[in-house]
């Protein structure tokens, strides 16, 4: 049994498209400079698009509401001996290849990553009952005492970040001249284009204001995504007593996902975390809850699925509870989202908004990493090609 056939509950935050499929700008093409951009957001997209435009030579600034770079790739040093992904974690492809960004050899000499195995442990809980199999073939890795993270940190942030300025959250924007002009709470920016990567549900709750208005056909699409709540947490215990992952068995699967997993897993440690991650209603039903409430209750949890020992061996555990960041009100759209809507949020507005970023795609994926890095390279290509 294939994990990803049985249940659709894999997308763990994580990453779908293999960077091999990117198409690359060959470096000897010669392109007249775009005027002045601004770049809205420092998560993976808004990051991928500046060091991008950065190789090009064209003049840009990255505008971060947050006092930190990095978005949904937050990570945290200090609950194991290795980072713990408090959002983004897995690598999806079989062949890596992140020279889209950085010289791949470099990265993989720098950053390591292993694959899980076939015979790796795999259960399913169907309301109370658990159905138990192997892996078998599963493309996703694990970054190993690294992480998304630390990948842009090390590789991507070193050539951009003078670029960047941190605590100004874009509140409005005019295009209605021939410059756009954006304000924040204290300053105002002027830009000849604007590349907006705030996440999806950032613009579906109008906390930045346009005008004129965005397009109709923009705003429907806007109106048609769910956007999905995430939450995830992290528990250690003293001993090991939980297969490599368990999914739970949604329904309807459009109401989201749960998966229980082995955080650990490929670590050079010898702690005991495991990993509980959730997208849509269920995510709400964790989020919803005080720390108190939630540890009592999950703890209960697991205890009925692996016969009391969580509460038995528990240490301590940590919380993330993604809609509840004020710049990120969520996770990703939907996994149910129609592709054809995530490509008309993908388009342009009078050659001066653009947008890139996990969910401003072409549709054939989203909801990752390599989505947003692969929307980043499209936004600039489009970008580009203009100025030809």
């Amino acid at each position: 049994m294939n994990r990803k056939d049985f249940i659709r509950a894999c997308t763990l935050l994580g990453l779908s498209i293999p960077f091999n499929s990117f198409l690359t700008v060959k470096p000897h093409k010669k392109y007249s400079k775009p005027g002045r951009i601004i770049i809205i957001g420092a998560g993976a997209a808004g990051l991928s698009v500046g060091y991008l435009l950065k190789q090009r030579g064209v003049d840009f600034n990255i505008i971060e509401a947050d006092s930190q770079l990095g978005g949904r790739m937050k990570i945290n040093n200090s609950f194991a001996d290795f980072p713990i992904p408090l959002g983004a974690e897995w690598i999806s492809s079989e062949n890596i290849d992140f020279s889209i960004l950085a010289d791949n050899e470099k990265v993989l000499q720098h950053i390591k990553t292993a694959d899980y195995l076939p015979n790796d442990e795999y259960w399913v809980r169907v309301e109370n009952k658990l159905l138990r199999n192997t892996l078998n073939t599963f493309i996703d890795k694990k970054f190993i005492n690294s992480s998304w993270f630390d990948f842009f940190k090390t590789f991507v942030v070193p050539d951009i970040e003078n670029n960047i300025q941190y605590d100004t959250k874009i509140t409005s924007i005019d295009y209605s001249k021939t410059e756009v002009l954006l304000k924040a709470d204290q300053e105002e920016f002027v830009a000849d284009q604007v590349i907006i990567t705030a996440p999806l549900s950032i613009l579906k709750s109008k906390e930045i204001s346009f005008s004129p208005t965005l397009p109709e056909r923009k705003l429907s699409a806007f109106d048609k995504v769910t956007y999905w709540g995430g939450f995830k947490a992290f528990f250690e215990f003293e001993q090991k007593f939980y297969p490599a992952f368990v999914d739970y068995l949604i329904q309807p699967e459009t109401n989201g996902q749960v998966s229980l997993y082995d955080a650990a897993w490929g670590q050079e440690s010898e702690k005991h975390i495991l990993g509980l991650f959730s997208v849509g209603a269920p995510a709400k039903k964790y989020g919803d809850l005080t720390d108190a409430v939630f540890k009592s209750q999950f703890l209960e949890e697991l205890d009925q699925i692996f016969e009391g020992r969580a509460t038995k061996y528990y240490i301590k555990h940590i919380t993330q509870n993604w809609s509840k960041e004020p710049f990120a009100k969520g996770a990703y759209a939907s996994d149910f989202t129609d592709p054809e809507t995530l490509a008309t949020l993908r388009e342009s507005v009078n050659n001066k908004l653009y947008f890139a970023g996990d969910a401003y795609t072409d549709g054939t994926d989203w909801g990752n990493v390599h989505n947003a890095i692969y929307s980043a390279r499209q936004c600039v290509e489009m970008i580009l090609k203009e100025n030809q």
